[in-house]
């Protein structure tokens, strides 16, 4: 492993919903040792907030690995910063759960956005992402900026 300059990646993402309009929409913001080196943000109707977080990471992510070539045995450090709570949960303590019990919840009912999920853990083992929780409209710099992108995202759309 390379233990000389090690890259660290700051990334913020941010998923909403707009009730009214039946519209959603999602961003992320990218930092490469505290630089803003990338933005990206989408919307998407018929859609929940919960879908638009789990797609503003999985998109960040995605983007990172494209764009980067990212070398996973190099010394490089991948936080990814979320205002939610749901989607560091689901990763951290019922992934697990939800896979021993093939993807059923205890009413019995499927995980909703099981493909998201599991996409998602897939992508932040691989790259060995540290999920961070950031309290969302706190003065937090890049969770305003994706807030702001993924609002922005979703309104210019309908």
């Amino acid at each position: 492993m390379n233990t000389a300059n090690p890259i660290t990646y700051n990334i913020y993402t941010d998923g909403g919903y707009f009730h009214k309009k039946d519209i959603g929409g999602w961003a992320c913001v990218i930092y490469q040792d505290e630089q803003e080196i990338y933005r990206n943000s989408g919307f998407k109707k018929k859609t929940s907030s919960l879908e638009m977080e789990l797609l503003a990471a999985h998109k960040a992510l995605s983007s990172l690995s494209e764009f980067d070539k990212l070398n996973i045995d190099a010394n490089i450090h991948i936080k990814i910063h979320t205002d939610s709570r749901i989607l560091i949960e689901g990763l951290m303590d019922k992934y697990q759960t939800w896979c021993a019990n093939d993807w059923k919840v205890k009413s019995g009912k499927t995980v909703v956005y099981k493909e998201l999920w599991q996409k998602l853990s897939e992508q932040g083992e691989k790259l060995k992402v540290h999920w961070q929780w950031v309290k969302g409209h706190n003065g937090n710099i890049g969770n305003t900026l994706a807030d702001q992108l993924a609002r922005d995202a979703a309104l210019q759309s309908a």
